[in-house]
């Protein structure tokens, strides 16, 4: 028995309905533009049943089969293949300049049985049909600028704005900038007192005083120090000033280099993230990051689509002769009309501004018989004009010249300098010219009557007491140090994002502590890496910004900014915290006795097809869901035919894209779910496409959401595939899309027994689980199937091959009842004039949609024909008492005559009862007006194939928090770093996702950000969740007044909702001003995020998708990329874990540890030299040290001991100590002056004794009376003889080499604040020990050159004062550890105050 004889359906009554196609009494309901794929079948062929068999292997083995299932064998597979969709359709080439591309001739007829299903690679080719064709005007084609023309156009933007910012500062300005600073004066004063000494030394001078000879060595060091810090400082001014305008001249480079070659990513999904359009340059239709377009670039829009920038309608210029409705349309108030009236016909300017959503009210409400007929002849795609180009407000924006806030140790570093020359230094130069000067009275004039010591006492000691504190070797430290730290977090970050390994937790760490830090990945980084990246950012003087790897190092304050991040801001959600295809969460089938049953499905990576179903018993609903798994694997175009294993999320390539917006859920591809459910690639083969029927609805009163304007507008579509099984010989429709849509095209329902009529308890659990769904950040996909039984004709089936169906479902009024009468006077969308609806009574428009098989039910366990529809195909009819019976299409009746009833579940129930009505009318007349069916390319054919379906179910999808997302939040409030993310959404929709994230939603947990005035509100406040309310601001022009006068609950809030891009970047003002150091994060393909990028410490761009599947959109989409993200500091890739940011922040808190203990140890052992000279003044006595020694210590010492601190191991506690605010940035001066004290008062104390004890030794006096006033015999000092002279440079050098030794040794306990040296171990840190060996040998070579010709032997010194000077680190060493004893005591108490405040969230209002 032939399959035919097995699948023949059993035996139904046929009945027949009126055909509306009389196009002179009345418009056609449905406007239609078709295309199709080629047909294999000529016979009319009932549809096989759907069989299954069950594997032994886990899952459901699913077959397609007549009865039985087909034993296809590898050449049967490639021969039953689909058809290719793109058989006919014209290819691309390039021309000669290779910049345009042209068309080349049309592929050959192959037989489509034997083309291949495209697969995934088949994407770019299958989309030139979808996207290439631009509309056509009445007047002609639209053909846009070319390539070359649109990227000069935006190059000369470039320049324009560039040069607007071009502000050239003159050495000479740099120069005076620098010379009036208070640093700068006490130097030019220290260089002018040692001159005026040296010039008196050498006038009176007898005999030579070789100490002259260093104070001119002195005054040159000096000279060429002052005049080095002034080109690092006009340095550091202009490349911070020039890296944002260093990378737009970059990007220039890029566009007159590589140029935007033609390409087209179809791989890109329509997402919030992901700001794209498609633009028409030189006819073809090309998918283009926004910010590329230029001023009178033509660009395609669709119902949904967001305008990049101000955009005027081309239809605006052309104008539609529809004198009815032009004199009457209204305008919602955020759109803009622009009248003409000079011109002899009455036409309109249609007119988007920036970020404003392209929505049918654009052209009037209702819309008029011509506006509709006009959108279904452009298929959806209309062309507007550019009116600007984004390009420029994004440079405006990123070049802004209002510089980011210094970061915490940057004010510390002011404000340090500001007590140590304002306090510091002038108690110790009044000091030092006090006991001078006294010195100079009392013993020079009064006593010894030689007042020749006046300019050396009054001018160089002095001079000398001060020179330790001024910040000369400070600017040159710290541009090695950043350099350096800046380096090691580029390499870092980088490697990171390369490396493949996973972030695990340390070995010491148990992973169920709650209070864990966060995991790290195990990287080696590369020093040459390191060194050569350290070189090129020391020396770089040009182009610093061309290269984005290098970041914005010093516009940004990267590793301060980083170190100090206390809030990361999230202003995107898909593709960036959040997966870019949302996946799916939940599948509502029916089940007998009309209930329903949702199953749950899990992401799961060990599953092989990487999700499975929670519930363990959801085989035993297999036969409701085989259908949903045929359509999920059939509708979709990623090579499941080839046996492709898709792990991962991936976009579903089809026409419906292009011409309406869809939300993320219905261009998700669900093969992997109709994979777990059983379906095999051998299963599929036996299935043909035939047709792409193309259905929206874009006058549906959508349902009431709690979400507004703020949010996508959307469009209720679904798609509808015409298949041919070969096996059984029959065709089937299978259809997904919008609930909206789907719902109302479908009549009856499979419960995986048998067809239910799809009555209103089905409806209404429909209806709930989908608004429930809904206001719970959750996206719907309806699903529903049609077999197709068509009765063989004359002629051959011919599915025309050339178009897809494309079909525009009008509004149906419902009609009138007790609640829902006539008002004209009242409408959401305004009301025509009574001329208007004078005109629509004159022509009505009747609404009918048959359902077919009315009050049927049937057994069919396999889900056999379940509809009995049976369409004569072509020529006359033998049997003129044939029937055929299809839905009829649905026509709009104009919105204004009765209210439109916007709930679902109750507009549902009055179609289903117009149904009714409709249905008795038309079988009344069945017998009257019997008419051949229409050919399968026909209008009627089309509209009739989507109607009379049967409703399979639903799924729920849900963009899921990235890999580790979750618990990066988490580790991020354990480091003291508040998560906060800003959602467009409404308050629920946010708090579900946000859910998601682990965030908290309960008390004080969300801030509404948009003005209840605003017309863009997306709701009229607060969620009456509690008993008692919170007092929360609303609106962020509510937020400083909230903070000055209430309470400061915003600034703990981690969730904003209802929130826009300028809310965003204001907040992120506000966080600022309360001294918070704000990292943002989000997508660099946004290009609404450059204000937020620009406006934060810290900014990381994050590449939403892979951006590598076509060279040629790689080019386009990178350079957009990098122009949105051209304030950023650094830029993510799409699969880098965000632990990649914690990772960094731990280095850059461990390498900004180390610089400010190195500064820390800087100032207070520099200070100490000044100290010891202050207290060898004290003595009467010569300096302790000399001016070239000093500078030596400076320049050479010190810096090699705190360059090795950046080399320290991490401390344990990094990622779990509170970091402080970018405020108060000193405080307990007092405390920190005893630390001082205490841990170098006996070093000091040594050192003096030391300098004393050595002049007494080589001076040859005996007894102790040298400690006051007893050098030299009372001789003046610039008359000193040889031999006292070398004594007083031996006690000199050997003070030197003691106090490097104590310098060595104090080092070791200030690399870590805090903690102990039994808790943190410095010879851990190899680079130190090395700096400590070569800073004491240095020294020691230092001492010999000096005393190489000294007429003086070391062994002249008792061997017990070098014995005691070295030991005597074992007395200061223990008070060390005492002293940070007491400090971790005080930090400690600090971080319990800073936790308590970060972790609290109670308010004035709070329940307490």
């Amino acid at each position: 028995m032939n399959s035919q004889q097995q699948h023949t359906p059993p035996p139904q009554e046929h009945r027949s309905i009126e055909h509306l196609n009389d196009s002179s009494s009345r418009t056609p309901p449905l406007y239609t533009a078709t295309s199709d794929v080629s047909s294999t079948s000529q016979d009319s062929i009932p549809l096989t049943d759907l069989h299954a068999t069950t594997t032994s292997s886990s899952k459901e083995s699913i077959t397609l089969a007549a009865g039985v299932a087909p034993e296809v064998t590898l050449t049967e597979s490639a021969t039953t293949s689909t058809s290719h969709p793109n058989s006919s359709l014209k290819r691309r080439g390039k021309t000669q300049d290779s910049t345009e591309p042209i068309l080349i001739d049309e592929l050959a007829n192959c037989d489509p049985e034997l083309l291949p299903r495209p697969s995934e690679d088949d994407d770019l080719e299958r989309g030139v049909r979808e996207i290439t064709v631009a509309m056509n005007e009445q007047n002609g084609s639209l053909a846009g600028l070319t390539t070359d023309e649109a990227i000069t156009k935006l190059i000369d933007v470039a320049i324009e704005v560039l040069d607007e910012y071009h502000t050239p500062a003159t050495n000479m300005q740099h120069f005076v900038k620098y010379i009036t600073s208070i640093p700068s004066i006490t130097s030019i004063f220290a260089i002018l007192g040692l001159l005026i000494f040296y010039i008196y030394g050498i006038l009176n001078a007898s005999p030579r005083q070789f100490r002259l000879t260093g104070v001119i060595v002195e005054i040159a060091i000096l000279a060429v120090i002052f005049i080095w810090n002034a080109f690092i400082h006009r340095r550091d001014l202009q490349l911070r000033g020039r890296e944002v305008k260093d990378r737009v001249r970059g990007v220039i480079l890029e566009l007159e280099t590589i140029r935007v070659q033609p390409g087209q990513e179809l791989k890109i999904p329509s997402i919030p993230s992901v700001s794209t359009v498609r633009v028409i340059r030189s006819g073809i239709v090309r998918t283009l990051p926004s910010n590329l377009i230029v001023k009178g670039d033509l660009i395609e829009m669709v119902y949904g689509d967001a305008a990049p920038c101000n955009i005027l309608c081309t239809l605006s210029k052309q104008g539609v002769q529809n004198s009815t409705q032009t004199q009457h349309l209204h305008h919602q108030h955020h759109h803009h009309y622009l009248s003409h009236s000079r011109r002899s016909s009455p036409t309109r300017e249609f007119f988007l501004s920036r970020r404003e959503i392209f929505q049918p009210s654009l052209f009037g409400t209702p819309l008029s018989e011509g506006w509709q007929k006009r959108h279904h002849e452009l298929q959806g795609r209309y062309t507007f004009e550019v009116m600007e180009t984004p390009l420029e407000h994004i440079l405006h924006t990123a070049l802004d010249p209002t510089p980011r806030p210094n970061s915490l140790i940057q004010k510390q570093l002011l404000v340090i300098s500001r007590i140590i020359f304002f306090k510091v230094v002038m108690a110790i130069a009044f000091l030092a010219f006090s006991i001078n000067l006294l010195r100079y009275v009392l013993k020079e004039v009064l006593q010894l009557h030689q007042p020749t010591q006046g300019p050396e006492q009054l001018l160089a000691l002095p001079i000398y007491a001060v020179l330790p504190l001024l910040p000369l070797s400070l600017p040159t430290l710290l541009q090695i140090s950043k350099a350096f730290t800046n380096a090691t977090i580029l390499v870092l970050f980088n490697t990171l994002q390369i490396s493949k390994t996973e972030y695990e937790d340390e070995k010491d760490v148990d992973e169920f502590d709650v209070e864990a830090p966060p995991p790290t990945k195990n990287v080696d980084i590369a020093r040459t890496e390191v060194w050569k990246r350290f070189w090129r950012l020391l020396t770089r003087w040009g182009n610093s910004g061309q290269d984005f790897d290098d970041g914005l190092t010093r516009s940004t304050n990267l590793v301060e900014s980083l170190g100090g991040i206390t809030v990361i801001c999230s202003i995107d959600k898909e593709g960036t915290i959040a997966t870019a295809f949302p996946a799916v969460e939940q599948l509502l089938v029916a089940t007998e006795g009309e209930d329903t049953v949702v199953l749950d499905v899990l992401e799961d990576d060990l599953s092989p097809n990487g999700l499975r179903f929670e519930d363990k018993d959801w085989e035993s609903y297999i036969q409701s869901l085989k259908p949903i798994g045929l359509n999920q694997l059939l509708n979709t175009n990623c090579g499941t035919l080839s046996a492709v294993r898709r792990r991962e999320s991936h976009r579903k390539c089809n026409t419906l894209h292009y011409h309406c917006k869809t939300r993320a859920a219905q261009q998700t591809c669900l093969c992997r779910l109709g994979k777990e459910i059983g379906f095999t690639s051998e299963a599929l083969r036996p299935f043909t496409l035939q047709k792409e029927i193309l259905c929206y609805h874009p006058y549906v009163p959508m349902p009431p959401m709690t979400f507004g304007k703020l949010t996508t507008f959307e469009i209720p579509t679904m798609l509808s595939t015409i298949y041919h099984e070969r096996a059984g010989d029959g065709y089937m429709v299978l259809t997904d899309g919008h609930v909206e849509c789907v719902v109302e095209c479908c009549t009856e329902y499979w419960d995986g027994t048998g067809l239910q009529d799809l009555n209103d308890a089905m409806l209404k659990k429909i209806s709930d689980f989908y608004q429930t769904a809904v206001v719970n950040d959750l996206q719907c996909v309806a699903y529903a199937y049609r077999p197709l039984a068509i009765e063989k004709g004359p002629e051959p089936l011919d599915f025309n091959p050339s178009t897809n169906g494309f079909i525009t479902l009008p509004m149906r009024v419902l009609p009138e009842t007790d609640g829902n009468k006539l008002d004209p006077q009242s409408s959401d969308s305004g009301n025509p004039s009574s001329h208007d609806h004078d005109e629509i009574e004159e022509e009505p428009i009747p609404v009918s949609m048959q359902r077919s098989g009315q009050a049927r039910k049937m057994d069919m366990s396999s889900l056999p024909d379940p509809v009995n529809i049976v369409i004569h195909i072509g020529g006359d009819s033998d049997n003129e008492e044939e029937e055929r019976q299809y839905g009829a299409s649905v026509e709009d009746q104009g919105a204004s005559i009765a209210r439109i009833d916007t709930g679902p579940l109750q507009r549902w129930r009055k179609l289903r009862e117009m149904d009714l009505l409709q249905t008795e009318d038309d079988n009344e007349e069945e017998e009257e007006h019997l008419e051949l069916a229409p050919p399968v390319d026909s209008q009627e054919f089309i509209e009739e194939a989507i109607q009379g379906q049967i409703f399979l179910g639903m799924t729920t999808l849900a963009h899921q928090p990235k890999t580790n997302v979750c618990d990066f939040i988490e580790d991020l409030g354990l480091a003291g770093i508040r998560f906060v993310y800003f959602s467009p959404a409404s308050e629920r929709e946010s708090k579900a996702f946000a859910d998601r994230l682990g965030l908290e939603t309960d008390w004080n947990s969300c801030i509404l950000l948009s003005s209840a005035s605003d017309p863009f509100g997306a709701s009229t406040g607060y969620l009456e969740s509690y008993d008692i309310k919170a007092q929360l601001p609303r609106g962020i022009e509510n937020i400083r007044p909230h903070l000055e006068a209430v309470d400061d609950i915003p600034l703990h809030v981690s969730l904003f909702a209802e929130c826009g891009p300028e809310a965003a970047t204001e907040m992120i003002k506000i966080f600022q001003d309360y001294g918070e150091v704000v990292c943002c994060i989000g997508s660099s393909l946004n290009i609404n995020n450059t204000a937020a990028f620009a406006k934060a410490d810290i900014s990381v761009g994050m590449e939403p998708i892979k951006m590598n599947s076509s060279p040629e959109s790689r080019s386009a989409f990178s350079l957009g990329a990098k122009i949105n993200s051209l304030p950023c500091g650094l830029t993510m890739h799409s699969e880098t874990s965000l632990y990649a940011l914690t990772q960094v922040v731990r280095e850059a808190r461990r390498l900004l540890n180390s610089q400010r203990q190195g500064v820390v140890f800087m100032i207070a052992s520099l200070m100490s030299v000044s100290l010891l000279l202050l207290i060898s003044y004290c003595f009467l006595l010569p300096p302790a040290m000399t001016g070239y020694q000093i500078l030596w210590v400076m320049w050479v010492i010190v810096p090699l001991l705190i360059l090795s601190y950046f080399f320290s191991p991490h401390e344990p506690d990094t990622m779990t100590m509170m970091p402080s605010k970018n405020m108060s940035p000193l405080r307990d001066l007092p405390r920190f002056i005893f630390y001082f004290l205490a841990r170098f008062i006996l070093p000091i104390g040594m050192c003096v004794f030391v300098f004393l004890y050595s002049l007494h030794i080589y001076d040859g006096q005996e007894g102790y009376s040298f400690l006051f006033n007893s050098f030299g015999n009372g001789t003046p000092w610039l008359q000193w003889s040889e031999n006292e002279q070398w004594a007083l440079l031996y006690a000199q050098n050997y003070t030197m080499i003691i106090w490097v030794w104590y310098m060595v040794c104090m080092s070791s306990t200030f690399m870590s604040r805090a903690l102990s040296l039994r808790s943190f171990k410095p010879w851990k840190n190899r680079t130190w020990i090395g700096a400590c060996i070569l800073c004491l040998a240095l020294q020691f070579v230092f001492c010999t050159v000096s005393l190489f010709s000294g007429p003086h032997q070391v062994k002249d010194v008792p061997w017990w004062l070098f014995v005691v000077s070295f030991l005597w680190p074992i007395l200061f060493m223990p008070i060390q550890e005492v002293v940070k004893a007491r400090d971790l005591k005080e930090c400690i108490r600090a971080q319990k105050l800073a936790k308590l405040e970060f972790n609290t969230k109670l308010g004035m209002h709070s329940p307490l």
